[in-house]
């Protein structure tokens, strides 16, 4: 589908890995489009019984790609067409059937967050951090985020982290209910392998309809608050701030890499 997202299949278990390592697995349009597929394939797919989500590399994943964000605030038609996007994987994440595990190998920025948000498990290492900066970049808050961060933590934590963009490292991640545990980093993917394999055992339609249960709370935020989000997103992303902010940040990138 696209070298940006590697699969593996080992028996029941499905391991999704974000495969830009050398930016730090930036979230890509075609990244983007091809995780919603994937989600809808592994939902139909009967033999999977547990999915695993890490980074390639140092980190889970950065955050948004610079020039993906140019490319939205620059055509209207392709915001469009992301945020309908965007729309489909949520859905797509919280209709798959079987638990998804988030083994957060670094730092999980924007889309890291989302990601990790819209898992049922996040385990993450001793050296990961969760951050969401869309109000930095002149957005608001991130959809996955919208819909789940609320009920995870408190509200008021919630906005402190949304309106600040601060990191949350993974000890005080778990504290506060955005993660399960701390993991030392060379023993993550193997911890988090022995969790998927341990809930690969259960049988499939009670692991159904138990996850469909629990994930009624964020389905029934899907029409109110998710499509305001998105409203106001696509009005952000118009907007004059995101656009300057966006192009900033490439020529900052630019002028580091001399």
């Amino acid at each position: 589908m696209t070298d940006e997202i590697l699969i593996a299949t080992d028996g029941p278990v499905s391991t999704i890995t974000l495969n830009r390592p050398d930016d730090r697995n930036p979230a890509s349009g075609e990244m983007l489009f091809a995780l919603t597929k994937i989600a809808k394939e592994l939902k139909s797919d009967q033999s999977v019984r547990a999915v695993i989500i890490t980074g390639a590399g140092k980190a889970f994943s950065a955050g948004g790609d610079f020039k993906h964000f140019v490319a939205t605030a620059t055509d209207p038609d392709y915001a469009k067409a992301t945020l309908n996007n965007a729309r489909e994987f949520i859905k797509a994440m919280l209709d798959l059937s079987v638990p998804v595990i988030a083994a957060v190998n670094g730092a999980a920025v924007g889309f890291g967050a989302t990601l990790a948000a819209l898992s049922d498990i996040v385990l993450m290492s001793e050296n990961a951090f969760i951050a969401e900066p869309h109000v930095n970049v002149g957005l608001v808050l991130g959809d996955g985020v919208s819909i789940t961060w609320p009920f995870l933590l408190s509200m008021n934590k919630a906005k402190e982290l949304i309106f600040t963009g601060d990191r949350i490292y993974a000890a005080d991640a778990v504290a506060c209910g955005l993660a399960n545990r701390v993991v030392a980093p060379e023993e993550l993917m193997e911890e988090a392998i022995a969790l998927a394999q341990k809930i690969a055992q259960q049988p499939r339609s009670a692991l159904e309809g138990s996850k469909a249960i629990l994930n009624m709370y964020s389905n029934a935020m899907m029409e109110s608050v998710l499509e305001e989000t998105l409203a106001r997103q696509f009005d952000q992303i118009q907007g004059p701030d995101h656009g300057r902010i966006a192009k900033e940040m490439i020529e900052k990138q630019k002028r580091n890499q001399k």
